[in-house]
């Protein structure tokens, strides 16, 4: 009988400690695989971004809401790198379009608002196997929230690939609306 009263005040404050110290996991944005930090220092945010390197793995869907790919945005010491993996594209002509509005609803993905003219992505050529896997550097990107030409904005930013007639063929959310 002693030894459950001793228990019982130990199971008390491991509950009342447990309470006081609770935390919220960080979430990832909607249509984003995950969210991958390196080179963590006392710089490091909630969202567990670092100041120097970030990168941010988005699932890409075709009109009929079918994984078409994936977009992987890395950035490190001020450049932004996207590696675009798809498969089971129709051959021809593709564009890269930056939206922004952190919205891509298949069929159309219009929902996805206007694209960033200042970003100026060069074009795919798509061969008959339907697999493109590229690298393009953005320039005057960012995926830090606070950092200027970020994609991390009030309304978010989505990634659109066109085809040949631009048709909106394959989007993903890149940051969804805060």
């Amino acid at each position: 009988m002693n030894r459950r009263r001793g228990v019982l005040p130990v199971i008390l404050l491991s509950l009342l400690l447990g309470a006081c110290s609770e935390q919220s996991a960080p979430e990832i944005a909607p249509g984003a695989n995950r969210e991958v930090t390196e080179g963590s220092d006392e710089n490091t945010d909630a969202a567990g971004t670092d100041q120097q390197m970030a990168a941010l793995d988005v699932d890409l869907y075709n009109g009929d809401s079918q994984r078409a790919g994936n977009a992987i945005f890395d950035e490190n010491e001020g450049n932004v790198m996207l590696t675009l993996n798809l498969e089971d594209v129709s051959a021809g002509e593709l564009s890269i379009q930056i939206h922004q509005k952190g919205v891509a609803t298949p069929p159309s993905f219009e929902d996805a608002g206007d694209d960033y003219q200042a970003f100026d992505l060069p074009g795919l050529e798509v061969s008959e196997g339907g697999a493109v896997n590229q690298t393009f550097e953005l320039e005057g990107v960012s995926l830090l929230p606070d950092a200027e030409g970020t994609l991390a904005t009030q309304e978010g930013s989505s990634i659109i690939i066109l085809n040949g007639s631009g048709n909106r063929i394959i989007g993903g959310i890149v940051f969804p609306p805060q």
